[in-house]
């Protein structure tokens, strides 16, 4: 695909070169396009040069892995796919310590919310049994405050009457 798009800049710039020589003749001026054409050969030459070198070494590697003993390729790739499959193991091993780690965090956390829960139960039955004894004991508050006001009033009322008849006795 690399070789393909560079012969396609190669084609396209030796075009644009021979158009813009082509204009520049045809403006009068054979020395400049002489001068484009020559340098559009050389950056042609250059790029078709670089373009050889890379495919000969391409064909290179390609005739040296030809060469090169179907015995110890398929060791290489035997190889890779052991590093591969203990790097997987590896990674499954570290995975189920987390998992392990993870479940053993999750039933401490489920014990603890089930103790917590019976505590709180045990919590709002102490809460019950504390209302009911202050609802009783302000229940029982409010009927002795009650007596106590009665008997101040009936106090009142009989130190009052004598006193009133005393002053009407007394003062002429």
């Amino acid at each position: 695909m690399r070789r393909r798009w560079l012969l396609y800049v190669i084609a396209t710039a030796a075009f644009a070169a021979a158009v813009l020589a082509m204009i520049l003749r045809a403006l009068g001026l054979q020395f400049v396009a002489a001068q484009v054409l020559l340098v559009a050969a050389a950056l042609t030459a250059a790029a078709v040069l670089v373009f050889v070198l890379a495919e000969g070494r391409q064909r290179t590697r390609a005739i040296s892995d030809a060469e090169e003993d179907p015995k110890e390729v398929l060791r290489r790739r035997v190889e890779r796919v052991n590093r591969a499959v203990a790097a997987a193991a590896s990674e499954m091993q570290e995975l189920q310590r987390d998992l392990e780690a993870q479940q053993a965090a999750s039933a401490a956390l489920l014990s603890q919310a089930e103790e917590q829960q019976r505590l709180l139960e045990i919590n709002q039955e102490q809460a019950e049994k504390i209302r009911h004894i202050l609802v009783g004991e302000t229940k029982a508050t409010l009927r002795a405050e009650g007596r106590k006001q009665w008997m101040f009033f009936g106090l009142g009322v009989l130190v009052s009457i004598p006193i009133g008849v005393m002053i009407n006795i007394f003062v002429p």
